[in-house]
């Protein structure tokens, strides 16, 4: 920084050091006594720059002025030192920042080049206190003379991500330049550069508001290809509600309390005086309501029925008189609803404002109104289980899963969606996991893998500890985690409460027999205490099967159970993840083929029943029942090119096969130091012969296929711990290369996940050495195919490629100089408190075949990229493009491809990811500005459009009936404004395809939709690890690779175990903090890991 020279970056985070260092341009060693002036000069002769080219928004100042510039006063002496140690500092900055940009990559991955000895590997540690690749934090140091004021503002600063480092005076933006009596407050674009030193400022982030960027508009339709004609399952919304329509706002008083627990409002609004008053009103689940009646306000009394409030938090404070709670319920009108708004908005005479949402808003609610009150709805979709007695209809409605207590329910989903021609209603099959409507005893015995009742009741029984007293059993945490919070109702012969719903608190440590409550006989009027086994004999002649079975307690006060007596009720959302078994199940019962998805999207749409819908009736709302039809796109598939010039043609396969094929780029560096370790020991180990069988014809395909191979691998049994174990491998590979190994292969036994997240967590940090994990069963096999796959990642990772798709239009290609970055945010799964990760991909080379990544955590849950994020990520991949593709010069056109973000943050990615972009490949080409020009992307695959093409054309479907690979749709169901188009890519391996929703939010290049659409069509076809089409560009799919891959780098000790996946405990508790470090980075050799592709 230009603050003061005690600020000096530690060798482990000098990337975070130079991401905040910014731009240092050269200046005056002479004072400026009158920054007025001076500002009023400089810019006469300098143009003003846009602001977008800065990272932060433009931000004010507080410069200090003296009240005469007559005169200038003389330097004390603590001005005097600081400008000689500033302009000492500018000048050794200066030559380290033509340093570091000619050593980027090398100080990125931590690689010394002028090193005589060759590196000796590092130690395995089993903990991060002794482990080499544990990150240091070191605290800043300031100087003594600095004050308290001015080190809180440094630090302020920091946390801000406030680049400061030299003034330039023609950044001033002359306009909003405010002078007071002392001081001047400037407009300043961002702290890109402080001439005097920066901590005698007082800076504050500017009041003005920045100017949102409009969403691309449609350019155009694509007219490349063939025109087909496809079905899609959205219906024509012939009319909606021309009446008046007026909104209410809803306030529930309790006391002087204004009520927001859902389940009052719920009760109040399904309540007979509300009905009585507001027959037609549409309810929004909240605090907003709409209805035909026109009125000022509605306050009215509600009493509730005791049996209606046995639920509500608010029973727990019943007055002394025991009389259950009354509701104040208030209605408000806000405003009246002009639904002409929507036809406006539709035929582009109104912007996309408030009053449009609104509209909207309405009619959605109005649609879920009748169905919410038939079925249990969960947002857009509809499930049920009242089915009667129709067996065949209730196997293809839901279907139990396997040993875990849960069933998988096909449902019904209903959305609107503005379209060029019109609202139409997006009508689709929805399906979600309930816990199976079985006895909570089985529940728990399946779920914990129990073959039977007596088990379970053993397992949870409590033990005898050392003192001689008794402790819960290890297994009772986990059953009562997992039965909290259900809905359970009891049912036995005689039940006064019969399926009467109880919500569980869980177990206690109590037995029927040790739990004693009082009975009165109503025989002899004499009440006796007794135990709730002898309570259940005498009353209701019942003798308990599992006596000895813990009881269950409920949240209604005094209520408990014995848990033989409950069942699970129905239609309760399972909160838990699915193993794998259980996951490959369902996606086997859910996916249907093309026609079976139509035909339960029309079975849908009947048991919606808009016709006798009584609330569009009363509004007027009409839905046609004949499907959208549209003209549809099938785009030519490219050629794909192999080694020896060699191409092939999928047509619309979607598929082809490496036969005799060679790799368009094999290996950059013959493989001569290499090594394969398995992992002996166990029942499905590999053993020593079958391992060089193995090798033997994996050399020999490499080689067929066009690879170099020139040395023979090391080949050894590993059956230490992991670490050592991999230690072992890299020692001995060194040992008879004499130089770092190349690629390191491990055969395991088994799929277990963190076996592999060891392996990959050490060979990319540790060593920085390509890693290939292969299990031994496939191994044994040895069949050719499986050879091929492996060998696609295998040569990726020595800096090959696979195949090159050829466009058969040349504008489709891309123009030279282009650069395409995938970006994608993943986050933990509920349960897993790791933070999300932000990931990145950039092509490495002109036809965009590979791509470099990287990945840094992003916060917690956080889905928008932040700027220091985005930076750390792509200043080592943009500084290396531009040494290699860009041949010394930044890129001139950035297509970005942004994947997993809902239309209500399109407009954070362009005010905050693309001015995060555009800063951070200035920053790393040396650029002031980067006045380059970019498109961006976003893909999405959440929706639930599906296109049906005749199945009896084989021009337009495949063998299956579904799309072929290439279709294009454009019209009749996509945005009536906005650039969009959703786009088949891929066959579907099982089930009905799904196409990606693309919406072109930027483009500045001036692209035709027949030039960006078939550009991403052409690059699904070169996707390095498949022989097939892919459903998503590449650039999004490494993307997220790369973040799943780069779980394995977070800074945690080995001791610590497994930080997500199916070994975390449900019981895992919350950190008292947040857990944000950043990830480890890749380890820095010869191979230059982090600048490959080390996550395919």
């Amino acid at each position: 920084m230009a603050s003061k020279k005690a600020m000096e970056p530690s060798t482990e985070d000098d990337e975070e050091h130079r991401a905040r260092s910014g731009h240092r341009s050269t200046t005056s060693s002479k004072p400026q006594s009158n920054p007025t002036s001076t500002a009023g000069k400089k810019s006469s002769s300098k143009p003003v720059h846009s602001s977008s080219s800065s990272r932060q928004p433009k931000m004010s100042l507080e410069l200090p002025l003296r009240p005469s510039a007559a005169a200038a006063k003389p330097l004390d002496s603590r001005q005097a030192q600081e400008l000689r140690d500033h302009k000492a500092k500018l000048e050794g900055d200066a030559k380290r920042k033509k340093e570091e940009e000619r050593t980027a990559w090398m100080r990125r991955t931590r690689y010394d080049p002028d090193a005589t000895e060759p590196r000796k590997p590092k130690s395995t540690g089993s903990s991060s206190s002794d482990s080499p690749i544990r990150r240091v934090e070191t605290p800043p140091e300031f100087p003594v003379n600095w004050t308290a004021e001015e080190k809180a503002n440094y630090e302020r600063l920091e946390r801000e991500g406030v680049k400061v480092a030299v003034f330039e005076q023609h950044r001033l933006d002359q306009e909003k330049v405010v002078r007071h009596k002392d001081y001047m407050t400037v407009a300043w674009d961002g702290c890109k550069n402080v001439d005097i030193p920066w901590h005698r400022f007082k800076i504050r982030p500017s009041s003005a508001v920045p100017e949102e960027t409009q969403i691309q508009r449609r350019v155009g339709y694509n007219t490349s290809g063939k025109e087909i004609e496809v079905m899609m399952n959205a219906y024509p919304i012939t009319s909606f509600p021309d009446k008046a329509v007026y909104q209410y706002e809803i306030n529930i008083l309790h006391g002087d309390q204004n009520e927001t627990d859902r389940r009052v409002l719920r009760k109040c609004w399904n309540s007979e005086t509300r009905k009585a008053y507001i027959p037609d009103g549409i309810w929004d689940g909240g605090r907003i309501c709409w209805s035909l009646r026109n009125f000022d306000d509605w306050n009215e009394v509600i009493n509730t029925k005791g049996d209606l409030t046995r639920d509500i938090k608010t029973l727990a404070t019943v007055d002394e008189f025991k009389r259950n709670p009354t509701f104040r319920m208030s209605v408000i009108q806000k405003r009246k609803i002009n639904l002409s708004v929507i036809n406006a908005w539709l035929q582009n005479r109104r912007d996309l404002d408030e009053l449009v949402i609104e509209s909207l808003s309405f009619l959605d609610h109005l649609l879920r109104e009748w169905p919410t009150k038939q079925f249990a709805a969960i947002k857009r979709a509809f499930f049920f289980d009242k089915l009667g007695d129709d067996e065949e209809l209730k196997q293809e409605f839901y279907q139990p899963l396997a040993n875990m207590g849960a069933s998988v329910y096909r449902g019904i989903y209903q959305a609107i969606k503005p379209t060029p021609q019109g609202l139409i209603l997006n009508v689709d099959v929805a399906h979600c996991v309930f816990f199976s409507r079985i006895s909570l005893m089985g529940y728990m015995m399946n779920v914990n893998g129990w073959n039977d009742k007596s088990t379970l009741v053993r397992n949870l029984q409590s033990t005898r500890d050392e003192y001689g007293g008794t402790k819960e059993s290890r297994w009772f945490a986990q059953v009562n985690k997992k039965i909290q919070g259900l809905r359970v109702a009891p049912n036995y012969e005689g039940c006064p409460f019969k399926m009467k719903s109880f919500i569980v608190k869980g177990l206690i440590h109590a037995k029927p027999k040790e739990f004693f409550i009082d009975y009165y006989d109503k025989a002899t009027g004499k009440s006796t205490r007794i135990h709730l086994e002898e309570y259940f004999m005498k009353r209701y002649n019942i003798r308990l099967e599992y006596p000895n079975m813990l009881l269950v307690e409920m949240q209604k006060e005094d209520v408990h159970y014995p848990a033989e007596f409950l069942v699970i009720k129905g239609l309760q959302r399972y909160r838990y993840k699915l193993n794998d078994v259980q996951a490959a199940q369902m996606i086997q019962w859910c996916a249907s083929r093309p026609p079976k998805r139509l035909a339960n999207a029309r079975q849908s749409k009947e048991l919606l029943q808009h016709k006798d819908d009584p609330i569009l009736k009363l509004y007027g709302m009409k839905i046609s029942d004949q499907m959208i039809k549209t003209k549809a796109r099938l785009l030519p598939s490219p050629e794909i090119q192999f080694g020896a010039n060699r191409k092939h043609n999928p047509q619309h396969s979607g598929s082809w096969d490496l036969r005799g094929k060679k790799f368009y780029k094999p290996n950059e560096k013959a493989l001569h130091a290499w090594g394969v370790g398995f992992f002996s020991g166990h029942r499905k180990s590999i053993s020593q012969d079958q391992t060089l069988s193995w090798v033997e014809q994996f050399v020999k395909m490499y080689k067929t296929m066009g690879g170099e191979v020139t040395g023979r691998p090391v080949v050894k049994g590993l059956n230490e711990d992991v670490g050592t174990s991999v230690k072992k491998l890299y020692d001995a590979i060194a040992a008879q290369n004499k130089q770092e190994p190349q690629l390191m292969v491990f055969i395991v036994p088994d799929k277990d996940s963190w076996v592999y997240l060891r392996i990959k967590k050490s060979a990319d940090c540790r060593y920085g050495t390509p890693s290939q994990v292969l299990q031994s069963a496939h191994c044994i096999s040895n069949k050719p195919q499986y050879h091929a796959n492996v060998l696609m990642k295998v040569n990726a990772k020595l800096g090959g490629i696979t195949a090159r798709a050829v466009p058969k239009s040349k504008s489709t290609g891309l123009r030279p100089g282009s650069m395409i970055i995938g970006a994608d945010v993943t986050h933990p799964m509920m349960g897993v408190w790791t933070p999300s990760l932000a990931a990145m991909s950039v092509s490495a080379n002109s036809t965009a075949t590979r791509y470099m990544g990287g990945c840094e955590t992003n916060g917690d849950r956080i889905e928008i990229l932040r700027d220091k994020v985005v930076e750390y990520i792509l200043h080592p991949m943009v500084a290396e493009w531009k040494a290699t593709v860009g041949s010394g010069k930044a890129p001139e056109y950035v297509y970005y491809f942004r994947d997993g973000v809902s239309a209500s943050e399109y407009q954070r990615i362009l005010s905050e990811e693309v001015p995060a972009i555009r800063f951070a490949i200035a920053h790393a080409c040396g650029q002031a500005i980067w006045n380059g020009k970019m498109c961006v992307v976003v893909a999405n695959k959440r929706h639930h459009l599906r296109a049906f093409p005749d199945p009896k054309n084989r021009a337009a479907a495949d063998p299956h009936g579904g799309p072929l690979p290439g279709t294009l749709i454009d019209r009749d169901v996509t945005s009536p404004h906005d650039w969009d188009f959703l786009l088949y890519t891929h066959i579907a391996l099982q089930g009905t395809p799904r196409p990606v929703h693309y919406h072109v939010l930027l483009d500045e290049m001036g692209l035709k939709p027949n030039d960006l659409e078939g550009m991403i069509n052409d690059h699904c076809y070169q996707y390095i690890r498949s022989t097939t089409s892919v459903s998503v560009h590449p650039a999004i799919y490494y993307a997220h690779l790369i973040s799943v891959r780069a779980r394995h780098h977070e800074d945690v000790p080995i001791t610590s175990g497994p930080q997500s996946g199916p070994e975390v405990k449900m019981t895992n508790p919350k950190p008292k903090e947040p857990r944000a470090k950043r990830l480890l980075p890749i380890e820095g050799t010869s191979n230059k890991l982090a600048l490959g592709m080390w996550y395919v």
